[in-house]
């Protein structure tokens, strides 16, 4: 703003300069010059004024534009971190509810013994609607993830994917859901060391 009302000033003086250079005016000033030089100076003092009037409320707009800007910004972000919370919280209690369906010890149940059970019986997680259900939810929030579109979102859901990675990685593997479905879940799976080189 300084910057501007400096430059401001500048212009008004060197237009003063000019005009009284073009003039032609001679010292001493007759009373007919001197009226012309009042009022053309007073002209470029209210043309300044109004200029610097003008200049200082349109910086002044959008200083508070961007600073309105900034804060529906920041609280759209905000709204965003909410609802991905309440998904993930929603994901959570329904792939645990699922999962309690083998009536396993909480303190020790697992996707790979709850597949374990399955496996014994011959269903191999096809006729177990619970697994089922299962992949479906963890699809939905691969759909979910895959939706966001900024960096800062998918940051939100990485804590979560890589909590039931293994989980989905055992899912594919039974063939209940579509590995490049949930590409979001299996790119946290722990990398499992090849052992095809012979020991000496």
């Amino acid at each position: 703003m300084r910057i501007a009302i400096i430059l401001i000033l500048l212009t008004t003086l060197a237009l003063g300069a000019a005009g009284i250079t073009v003039s032609g005016l001679h010292w001493p000033l007759t009373q007919g010059a001197l009226i012309t030089v009042s009022l053309y100076g007073l002209v470029l003092v209210a043309g300044m004024g109004l200029l610097t009037l003008v200049t200082v409320l349109v910086l002044t707009l959008s200083s508070q534009q961007r600073a309105l800007q900034q804060s529906l910004d920041a609280q759209m972000d905000q709204q965003r971190g909410l609802v991905l919370v309440q998904l993930t919280e929603r994901f959570v209690h329904h792939a645990e509810a699922l999962l309690e369906k083998e009536s396993l010890d909480p303190n020790k149940r697992s996707v790979q013994r709850c597949l374990a059970v399955d496996a014994l019986r011959g269903n191999s997680g096809r006729s177990d609607p619970n697994y089922q259900r299962l992949g479906r939810l963890f699809e939905w929030l691969a759909e979910e993830e895959a939706a966001q579109d900024d960096a800062s979102s998918k940051r939100l859901f990485e804590p979560l994917l890589r909590h039931y990675a293994e989980i989905a990685d055992q899912l594919c593997r039974i063939n209940e859901t579509d590995e490049k479905r949930l590409e979001a879940f299996l790119r946290y799976q722990p990398q499992v060391k090849q052992s095809g080189e012979e020991t000496v």
